[in-house]
């Protein structure tokens, strides 16, 4: 039987144990990229350029890795019109966002990815089918292009939003949609 000198056994259990937090911290993930502001797409129709063209837009409120706000939408000649909520995460130059229409209380599951002043946006699942069976003039498969800074030197009141402005402080993603302000969460009554 080999025994092992007290002081290299307790000095090998010394290094041993001061390598275990290296060997088990994960690599941090990059900081995300700045989403906030105004984004939006333009929609109009080709083959009869006298109608009005429609659109989508959002207006990103974002706190560290958290983001909310808001959205409108209209097709073309402006024949129907949406508006809803959106709240999500950003982890790098990519955002995870469930969009909630008000037209129809769907909720959708969208991919957008920042490249520079654009925003591939990418609807990646249907979380919650429409209510009514109507429709919702949400973005599905577009890019986005970040609003102009405004003009005239004073500043834009959207910029001075806050998450908790947005959605009325709720803080559970998908659920603080489904939950209209001043709703009992608790039993899912509206007060």
């Amino acid at each position: 039987m080999t025994f092992i000198n007290r002081p290299v056994m307790a000095a090998s259990l010394l290094l041993a144990a001061g390598s275990l937090p290296a060997c088990a911290s994960t690599p941090a993930s990059p900081p995300p990229s700045d989403f906030s502001g105004g984004w939006s797409v333009k929609w109009c129709d080709r083959s009869n350029p006298k109608l009005d063209c429609g659109g989508f837009n959002i207006s990103l409120v974002q706190e560290g890795n958290r983001l909310c706000g808001d959205f409108g939408g209209a097709l073309v000649n402006l024949r129907q019109i949406d508006d809803g909520t959106l709240v999500g995460t950003a982890v790098g130059n990519t955002a995870v966002l469930a969009v909630q229409s008000n037209r129809n209380s769907s909720i959708h599951l969208v991919r957008a990815e920042l490249q520079g002043d654009l925003l591939k946006w990418e609807e990646v699942d249907l979380i919650s089918k429409a209510d009514n069976n109507d429709i919702d003039v949400i973005a599905s498969d577009d890019v986005l292009r970040r609003d102009a800074p405004p003009t005239g030197g004073k500043p834009s009141p959207s910029l001075n939003r806050t998450c908790r402005d947005v959605t009325g402080g709720l803080r559970h993603g998908a659920a603080a949609l489904r939950h209209p302000i001043g709703a009992d969460t608790s039993f899912g009554k509206v007060a």
